[in-house]
């Protein structure tokens, strides 16, 4: 028998060996039985808390998302046809999208294969898709109802930041919408707050990390005024390169230039330190052929209260 059929056969009967299941795996129905956690440091490392913090933080997300849907489209989450967890993580917005849709609805996307193994494991019938930093994505044109991302574009290069916006504009059907958060103008005043607790001594690895952005905060902050969002490329470790990822503030201008190219209207805007530490952004698609929104008397209106609010 040849050396390549010798490892094949092997193979048949190892596979065929393999422990029998008696039964099938559930699919996940997370109010029948929750679903198994990561470790607490995994928790913490991605989503900077744990446990219920974690928890009522993506509980009040998807709260809101679902009451922009309902006020801008006249229906909430649970009509749509396909929801996508952006930046899904270790699925705790997942978990709660679930109360609202059911898990073959559900894509949980993320860049870390071992986070999208965590949610294929623990979320069994969700689709848990591993996606490049930047895009395509394997889905279809217009597939997509609503798209949420929290805490994702506060970290993403310009460059990637708008490479996704146009991606999202090409799944997401007519009127989809995108609920995400960011980082606005008070990015600034953390750092600088950062720099100060660590020239006091703080060995907090946030503060010495967000303490490194920005070298001439002065700078970023008159270019984040002109429009430019600000971003610093430290990378998160792993597959989180510095090419695309680090911290980043993003104004409103560079939201309504870069979205409404991609198709979208900005409709709802609410600064950082009201519903989150973050500021949170609700972005409708607009019809086909539909270039008018950028020139609407409401958009106007969303650009002045945005420099009122930031």
């Amino acid at each position: 028998m040849a050396e390549s059929d010798r490892a094949v056969d092997e193979l048949i009967h190892s596979l065929a060996g393999a422990v029998t299941l008696e039964s099938l795996p559930q699919v996940v129905d997370v109010l029948r039985e929750p679903p198994p956690n990561p470790p607490e440091v995994i928790q913490a490392q991605f989503v900077g808390a744990s446990y219920v913090i974690a928890y009522a933080e993506a509980a009040s997300f998807v709260r809101v998302a679902d009451e922009w849907s309902n006020k801008h489209r006249k229906r909430g989450l649970a009509s749509a046809d396909r929801v996508i967890d952006f930046g899904s993580g270790w699925g705790r917005v997942s978990r709660i999208l679930l109360t609202h849709v059911a898990p073959q609805k559900l894509y949980a996307l993320d860049v870390n294969l071992e986070m999208t193994t965590f949610v294929n494991s623990t979320l069994p019938g969700v689709n848990a898709l591993t996606v490049s930093p930047f895009p395509p994505t394997v889905l279809r044109d217009g597939v997509v109802d609503a798209i949420l991302a929290f805490s994702v574009f506060s970290h993403l290069s310009p460059e990637s930041h708008k490479a996704w916006a146009e991606e999202f504009g090409r799944i997401l059907g007519p009127s989809g919408m995108v609920f995400l958060t960011l980082l606005d103008r008070a990015l600034f005043d953390q750092v600088r707050a950062t720099r100060d607790a660590v020239e006091g001594g703080s060995t907090d690895a946030f503060a010495l990390s967000l303490s490194q952005c920005f070298p001439d905060l002065d700078e970023a902050r008159t270019g984040y005024d002109a429009g430019e969002p600000a971003y610093t490329g430290m990378g998160g470790g792993g597959v989180l390169t510095g090419d695309y990822y680090g911290w980043a503030a993003v104004p409103p201008e560079f939201m309504a230039r870069v979205w409404g190219e991609a198709g979208f209207d900005v409709v709802e805007w609410v600064p950082s330190g009201t519903l989150f530490p973050q500021a949170m952004v609700g972005l409708v698609k607009r019809p086909v052929g539909d270039q008018s929104g950028a020139k609407t008397g409401r958009a106007r209106r969303f650009w002045r209260s945005w420099r009122r609010q930031d």
